[in-house]
């Protein structure tokens, strides 16, 4: 049998861009910098598949490495890394339990999945629901709608906002403000590809406010297209992302966006009166 595509990290991780805890604790008696420097370490980890060293995530985090032995000499002896390949390290089981009361106590999860399995069930499709994370979208659910689709997206996984079509979708709804800020930030961290970059994140807004989806072929992944919606509460307090994933060579650009894009407009439109509630 195959190997599904496993929708998780790029292959070229970007950088982090993590700013340090004591330049943000400066001035602040009550914030606690070793447990944020611990958490920027655990974050390292979502940059690239496999064990990292002390000298990798120092590099990733920006923190001293005799700093940085110790947040992993604790967080060893506290189960939340365990020892690799090479005397490196990776994340623990134990990690999942600090996530999952977050993914069973989201309402808008059980709210919508139902809505997202009907549409995957129209064919070899691949629906998630993502929401923002730094550079990143992070899948928080998904659907397929059958055995055979090898694309994957795995509840946990990342993707790059930029390239992707959920991504897109979710920089379409955040405040012009907002979003200008977040590319102040991302422009340094693509460098040379950011002015490549940008007028296509440009058309995918512009997209959007004209039909309210926007499709991305074949950007993320060579072998990958999709369409995706943005989802925002009634009140504008929530702001996520549904898209609809599949390989290229199961469904065309026209499908998504005429039969696929619309059925997630409308479905958007309807959760975004039900997860304000």
């Amino acid at each position: 049998m195959e190997d599904k595509i496993q929708l998780s990290v790029n292959k070229k991780p970007f950088s982090l861009q993590l700013e340090p805890a004591i330049e943000v604790a400066e001035g602040d008696r009550k914030f606690a910098a070793t447990l944020a420097k611990g958490l920027d370490l655990l974050r390292a980890f979502q940059t690239q598949i496999g064990p990292l060293g002390n000298k990798e995530l120092a590099e990733l985090t920006g923190y001293p490495k005799s700093t940085i032995t110790r947040l992993t000499y604790t967080l060893v002896k506290t189960g939340y890394l365990s020892h690799g390949k090479d005397g490196k390290f990776q994340i623990s089981p134990r990690v999942l339990s600090l996530g999952y009361p977050l993914l069973v106590s989201q309402k808008m999860r059980h709210i919508c999945h139902d809505y997202m399995a009907e549409i995957a069930a129209l064919g070899n499709y691949t629906l998630g629901l993502a929401v923002h994370d730094g550079p990143s979208m992070v899948y928080i659910d998904e659907c397929t709608g059958s055995s055979m689709n090898k694309l994957r997206l795995d509840i946990g996984a990342r993707i790059e906002i930029v390239r992707s079509s959920v991504g897109r979708a979710y920089l379409s709804a955040i405040d012009e403000n907002q979003r200008n800020q977040f590319f102040e930030q991302l422009a340094p961290v693509y460098g040379d590809e950011w002015p490549l970059l940008l007028p296509k994140i440009q058309q995918s807004l512009a997209e959007v406010e004209q039909r309210g989806l926007c499709l991305v072929d074949q950007e993320w992944r060579k072998d990958t297209r999709g369409v995706a919606v943005p989802l925002v509460s009634e009140d504008g307090k929530t702001v996520m992302a549904l898209n609809c994933a599949a390989p290229v060579y199961s469904v065309s650009n026209e499908t998504l966006e005429q039969e696929i894009g619309p059925r997630l407009v409308h479905t958007a439109s309807n959760l975004s009166l039900l997860i304000g509630t």
